[in-house]
């Protein structure tokens, strides 16, 4: 698996992720990583939490309204 599919795999979800657990599931260039996925179109939201950050993949929902 690549760095870049186990990225996607970790953040897909939407939640917060610290740069720790990024750092252990996906390895100390994460944030190259990140890099990688944002050129191909994925989008991220980064937050700090007291002195350290954290941060989401915005997932799209597909929610149908109406009817």
């Amino acid at each position: 698996m690549t760095k870049l599919e186990l990225l996607v795999k970790v953040m897909r979800d939407g939640g917060w992720h610290s740069t720790e657990e990024l750092v252990l599931e996906v390895g100390h260039r994460f944030s190259a990583t990140k890099h990688v996925a944002e050129k191909q179109g994925y989008r991220f939201e980064t937050r700090r939490v007291g002195v350290r950050f954290e941060y989401r993949m915005v997932v799209e929902e597909t929610v149908s309204k109406g009817a």
